[in-house]
């Protein structure tokens, strides 16, 4: 999604890449078009990264209160944080699943504390959106008895909770959430067998600049429907059935048990 912004706008963007591989995030970054001296100051490519570990809170309160501090205004958070394990529940010292911390209550968290400069941004005129790239269409229904899986965790629930958590908790803002199908990135070739699979399912495959492109297709669309409210986009940019298993009931309870889980103990 960055490296796709980056060409769009001719490396007219300030973009933040947020993760734990400086590494990785530097080499993506060295790929980005840059401006050149003829283009004014506030238009200049400006990219740049921030550690943190998204499977604690507190590291993600700290960076997002940094990102307050710092910057006047945000217009798009494009939140694709993810955790691959075939692990059972792996609690973090604050109580949550490594898994689910980086699939919503992460997201979750940024993107709240995070809100105020995306409306500075919309109150200028501006384009803006929120996204979280993970399984729009795809959740279920959820125990308000269990919310974070504390009693009865299993990887399938963990996937279709995180999903129907995102929908839920988003629908108050202008938020986008997107199923982008199985893209050839690296977490994805990373999983055993993969290799050996990959080509024999090349038609089912999409990869990760087509994926980019109608992601942000749907971000910058300025006409109605998709200039507000929140969207649940599958992998070619149409819109799915907006998730059947969030009623009011699910949306409080989620959204307060997120504020609970990611604040401050």
């Amino acid at each position: 999604m960055a490296e796709q912004l980056a060409k769009q706008t001719n490396g007219r963007a300030h973009i933040i890449l947020l993760g734990r591989n400086e590494e990785a995030a530097n080499k993506i970054i060295a790929g980005f078009p840059k401006t050149d001296s003829s283009v004014p100051e506030h238009e200049a490519s400006k990219y740049s990264f921030v550690k943190v570990d998204a499977t604690s809170m507190a590291q993600v309160r700290e960076v997002a209160a940094k990102l307050n501090g710092e910057l006047e205004k945000v217009n798009f958070i494009v939140a694709t944080t993810g955790f691959l394990t075939t692990r059972g529940r792996d609690e973090t010292s604050e109580g949550i699943d490594k898994k689910l911390a980086c699939n919503f209550y992460a997201r979750f968290r940024f993107i709240h504390d995070l809100a105020p400069l995306v409306e500075k941004a919309a109150e200028k005129g501006e384009t803006v959106g929120v996204a979280s790239v993970l399984a729009a269409g795809k959740g279920g229904p959820v125990e308000l008895d269990d919310l974070g899986l504390v009693k009865d965790f299993t990887l399938g629930k963990a996937a279709s909770h995180a999903s129907t958590y995102n929908d839920a908790a988003m629908e108050a803002i202008r938020f986008v959430h997107l199923f982008p199908g199985t893209v050839t990135t690296p977490m994805a070739t990373s999983i055993p067998g993969a290799k050996i699979v990959a080509p024999l399912l090349r038609f089912m495959l999409m990869e990760p600049d087509e994926c980019a492109q109608i992601m942000w297709w749907r971000m910058w669309a300025s006409a109605s429907p998709w200039s507000t409210g929140a969207h649940q986009i599958n992998q070619r940019g149409d819109e799915v059935t907006h998730n059947p298993h969030v009623t009011e009931e699910v949306r409080k309870a989620v959204w307060e048990h997120a504020l609970k889980m990611t604040g401050p103990s």
